[in-house]
């Protein structure tokens, strides 16, 4: 989920799509597949090459880009670097040294090639789908929409941009970007950052869908692919999980939780949420836990959520509670909201509420906020008594997008292949999804396929298999004779028999068989 879906969503000044101007889209569609034919074309090093100057211009422009986020949670520039500019232009630079690799033409090997297809000699290419919509997300306006651009571009797609609402300024300023680098204006189709105008573009017909959204925008869009079949990348959101091993380093633990709470305001699809704590190691680690958030940091650390975020949390909180959930000592007093607050934000869709972090300890998995995906800096502590009873927790909930393991390293890694969740932190949170050579994608409500990465840049392209058969030899295109039947059953036998005895009978077998049809010939 996108704090965005909360906000307003202004026109764009620029190369916006009005509302109600379909043949606007289908003109522009046009010029796009136009552009995208020879843009395919060109060969993939040349693709690559007018993508270079990017790295420089995000440099250049690094101010008016930060100057165009306008998430509300954003903590300052130093954030905007670290989380959006700096992993954009990684990805760049990956792009220009692996894409390339990935995607040039992979040929069948003679010696995995059955031996009876003969001299049939294969190719697969990796071929663009056209036009991919790519309905972009508003808390990392930046980074998450600008990697899937540049993996369709370098992949040899048109792209069509929707942005999230309030995102409208940072995408014009990547396609002003991207058109500087040298990229055909024709191959960027902006569209309005409402609704309608994915709907539309859905309507005049796109290729492929690229969406970072909530599961239940993700569902929307599925059922308005499904009468076109068109294919789809679903990124959806997380309630992610944070398994405790015995032998954790707890002050690590501690200090990392509190930083997926503050990394953009709590405003992250991987952000830790469902801490499984052993009983055993409860005492400590609420004390160590506490001292952090007695902090002077984190006493006078606020963010901002939009009102009906913020509605959404303290609802789910009360109900919390009212089931036996604590609300953590030493969370700061300034999260619990007035009764006039949230009534207010019932009626200002626009609004926000400045909060703190938020802490709520002896939380059940059956409760409903361990299955909401939830913008906000939520820590959920649910005791365990082991990590069978984590995993057994953690299947409690729908999302499955990054879960982190904390604990000496030989265990950690024996658990993280019993976890559903698509990428797994070890030690860590957050920060090592940001390397552009990783792909990313979740399982259940947080979707389906990968952006990023080696697999995210073919999810991007379509294989097509080229069949070349040399020689002359055509034995299936022949009349049927009597002696097929005896030849077949023994090439069966001489290929995929379990012993070299019924091998060398099946051998026996084909040759009887194919000198009876050379004869009848």
């Amino acid at each position: 989920m996108s704090v965005a879906e909360f906000l307003p969503s202004p026109n764009l000044d620029g190369n916006s799509i009005a509302k109600g101007a379909s043949q606007t889209v289908e003109g522009m569609f046009s010029k796009a597949y136009g552009a995208q034919l020879t843009w395919s074309q060109l060969p993939i090093k040349e693709r690559i090459a007018r993508l270079k100057p990017l790295r420089s211009l995000l440099v250049k422009n690094r101010k008016r880009i930060a100057d165009s986020i306008l998430v509300p949670s954003r903590q300052d520039y130093r954030e905007t670097i670290a989380s959006e500019i700096l992993p954009l232009a990684d990805c760049v630079q990956w792009l220009g040294r692996r894409a390339r690799k990935i995607l040039e033409p992979r040929y069948s090997h003679r010696r995995f090639t059955p031996f009876w297809l003969g001299t049939v000699r294969s190719t697969i290419f990796r071929v663009p789908h056209g036009i991919v919509l790519i309905i972009g997300a508003g808390n990392y306006p930046l980074f998450l929409t600008g990697v899937q651009v540049l993996q369709a571009l370098v992949a040899g797609n048109a792209v069509a941009i929707k942005p999230a609402p309030g995102a409208e300024r940072t995408s014009q300023l990547l396609v002003e970007l991207l058109v500087e680098s040298g990229i055909p204006q024709e191959l960027l189709v902006l569209l309005d950052s409402e609704i309608h105008a994915g709907e539309q573009a859905i309507e005049a017909g796109v290729d492929k869908v690229v969406l970072t959204g909530s599961s239940r925008t993700g569902r929307s869009v599925l059922k308005m692919l499904a009468d076109s079949l068109t294919p789809a990348t679903m990124e959806l959101s997380g309630c992610d999980a944070v398994y405790v091993l015995p032998g954790a380093d707890l002050i690590r633990v501690c200090d990392l939780l509190l930083f997926g709470m503050r990394l953009n305001g709590g405003a992250t699809c991987m952000a830790p949420r469902r801490v499984f704590v052993p009983r055993k190691l409860s005492e400590v680690f609420h004390r160590l836990l506490s001292e952090r958030l007695r902090s002077d940091y984190a006493k006078n650390w606020r963010t901002v959520v939009p009102a009906p975020v913020h509605k959404r949390l303290w609802d789910a909180v009360e109900a919390a509670v009212g089931q036996g959930a604590k609300i953590f000592s030493d969370s700061p007093r300034g999260s619990l909201p007035s009764v006039d607050r949230i009534e207010h934000a019932e009626h200002a869709h626009s609004s926000t509420v400045r909060i703190g972090p938020v802490v709520l300890t002896d939380v059940l998995p059956t409760m409903a906020i361990c299955s909401m995906d939830l913008f906000a800096p939520l820590l959920l502590i649910v005791p365990v008594e082991d990590w069978s009873d984590a995993l057994l927790a953690d299947s409690k909930c729908p999302y499955a997008l990054t879960a982190s393991v904390y604990g000496p390293l030989e265990d950690a890694i024996r658990l993280a292949k019993y976890i559903s969740a698509g990428t797994i932190t070890i030690n860590d949170t957050i920060v090592p999804t940001a390397d552009p050579q990783l792909p990313f994608g979740g399982r259940g409500e947080s979707g389906y396929g990968v952006t990023r990465g080696d697999e995210g840049l073919l999810e991007m392209t379509t294989p097509k298999v080229v069949s070349i058969r040399k020689g002359k030899w055509l034995p299936h295109a022949q009349v049927p004779q009597p002696a097929d039947e005896e030849l077949l059953d023994g090439l069966l036998q001489l290929a995929h028999s379990g012993s070299w005895i019924d091998r060398f009978r099946g051998l026996q077998q084909t040759l009887q068989a194919a000198f009876k049809s050379r004869r009848q010939n």
